[in-house]
C-alpha cells in the first residue's frame, strides 16, 4: 500500500515538473516572439527613418536646382531689360537727323544683343527621381504635380522666347551690305572685329565708310529697331513669366526642405 502512494507521489511530482516546464516552454516561445516582432518593429522604423532622410534630401535637392534656374532666369531678365533700353536708344537716334551711323549700329547690336540664347532649366534631381521607381519617395503627390506642372511651363514659355529671339536675329541678318547700316564699323569698334581684326586692317576699312545713313536704310533700321523693342518688351513679360513659376515652385520646396 505504501509503495502505491509512493508511486501516485511521484507521478503528481513528474505532472507538476512537466506543467513547470512546459510553461518554461511557452514563456521562452513568447519571448522569442516578442523579440522577433520588437526588432521588426526597429527594422521598419530604421527604413522608414531612412526613407524620409531620402525624401527630404530629394526635396533640398529639387530647391538648389530651382534656385539656380531662379538666377539664371534673373540673369537672362536683366540682359532683356538691357537691350530694350538699346533699341529705344536706338529708335530715338534715328528720328533724330544728326546721329552718328556707328552709334545707331551700336545700339541696335546691343538691341539684339543674346537675344537668341538658348537656355535649359536646371532638372538633374527630378530626372533622378524619374529613374526607376525613385518617383515613389516623394510621398507628397501635390509636389510631383507641381514638379511636372513647372518644367512643362518651362518648356512652354522657354519655347515662345526663343521663337521671339530667332525674329530678331532673323531681322538682324537679313541685310546684305553690312556697311551701309554701320554694323562692320560698330563691330571694329566694339564687336568681334575688335580684337579679331588687325588694326591696319581696321584703318583701311574704317576709310571706306562715309559715315553717311541713306534715308532708305534710316527707315528699315528704324522699323527694325521699333521691332526689337517689341520682342525685347515680350521677352521681359516671358521671363518674369517664368520667375513667378520658379518662385511659386521654390516656396513649396523651402516648406518642405526645412520641415522634416
Amino acid at each position: 500500500m505504501i509503495n502505491f502512494f509512493r508511486k501516485i507521489r511521484y507521478r503528481l511530482m513528474e505532472h507538476q515538473l512537466i506543467g513547470k516546464y512546459m510553461k518554461y516552454a511557452v514563456g521562452e516561445i513568447i519571448l522569442v516572439v516578442i523579440g522577433i516582432l520588437i526588432a521588426f518593429q526597429l527594422n521598419e522604423w530604421n527604413d522608414h527613418r531612412k526613407q524620409v532622410k531620402l525624401e527630404q534630401e530629394y526635396y533640398c535637392r529639387l530647391l538648389d536646382d530651382v534656385r539656380l534656374d531662379e538666377k539664371q532666369t534673373q540673369i537672362l531678365l536683366e540682359q532683356a531689360e538691357e537691350r530694350l533700353v538699346a533699341s529705344n536708344h536706338a529708335v530715338r537716334l534715328l528720328l533724330e537727323d544728326n546721329s552718328e551711323k556707328i552709334e545707331i549700329a551700336s545700339q541696335i547690336t546691343r538691341s539684339t544683343k543674346a537675344v537668341f540664347s538658348d537656355f535649359k532649366p536646371n532638372n538633374s534631381a527630378f530626372d533622378d527621381l524619374k529613374s526607376g521607381a525613385n518617383l515613389n519617395i516623394i510621398s507628397d503627390k501635390l509636389i510631383i504635380k507641381a514638379l511636372n506642372r513647372y518644367f512643362n511651363r518651362f518648356e512652354e514659355l522657354k519655347s515662345i522666347i526663343m521663337v521671339n529671339g530667332k525674329h530678331a536675329v532673323d531681322i538682324l541678318f537679313a541685310h546684305e551690305d553690312y556697311f551701309a547700316n554701320g554694323a562692320v564699323q560698330a563691330s571694329i569698334r566694339e564687336g568681334r572685329f575688335k580684337d579679331g581684326l588687325d588694326e591696319d586692317l581696321k584703318e583701311a576699312i574704317l576709310v571706306l565708310d562715309d559715315d553717311i545713313l541713306t534715308s532708305q536704310m534710316r527707315r528699315r533700321l528704324l522699323n527694325e529697331s521699333l521691332e526689337f523693342v517689341s520682342v525685347n518688351t515680350r521677352q521681359i513679360e516671358l521671363y518674369q513669366l517664368l520667375l513667378q513659376e520658379t518662385n511659386a515652385l521654390k516656396v513649396q520646396l523651402e516648406v518642405k526642405c526645412a520641415a522634416q
